[in-house]
């Protein structure tokens, strides 16, 4: 719904990785019969609440925010306590992505205010696409 803001930490790997969590700094990534430490999600996502609390009490913006994990091509699995995080992996994905779809709530006034609060945060850095072809170009002779 856009009456909040949605935080997403992806959790990405080969089609059918499985994401084993815990309430440690690592989660376990099993692709096949191989295993791999991750650095645990809810370590960005938490820090990600964090800062946007600071930013829309500053700014005095009342929305909640909503976290999810999102795998759309393999498993999650976490037995500790989830709280205030959604959990979204390849059984629910499509479920989950039609409904921010369908949503029928149009943007409101705070959602604009939120959105160019977090903007005035960020740096854009941006490059001449044409400038870059040139470049190439010149090498190659």
């Amino acid at each position: 719904m856009p009456t909040e803001i949605v935080c997403i930490v992806m959790l990405e790997g080969q089609n059918l990785d499985a994401f084993i969590g815990s309430g440690d700094r690592f989660w376990i990534r099993k692709s096949g019969k191989e295993e791999k430490k991750v650095l645990s999600p809810m370590i960005n996502i938490n820090r990600m609440e964090s800062i946007l609390l600071q930013v829309f009490k500053k700014e005095e913006i009342d929305l909640p925010i909503r976290k999810v994990i999102l795998s759309r091509n393999g498993y999650i699995d976490y037995p500790g306590s989830s709280y205030n995080v959604q959990f979204v992996d390849s059984r629910t994905y499509g479920e989950w992505f039609l409904s921010l779809k369908n949503s029928p709530s149009p943007m409101k006034h705070m959602q604009f205010k939120a959105a160019q609060a977090i903007l005035n945060l960020v740096q854009t850095t941006s490059y001449s696409r044409s400038s870059w072809d040139l470049d190439s170009e010149e090498k190659d002779e």
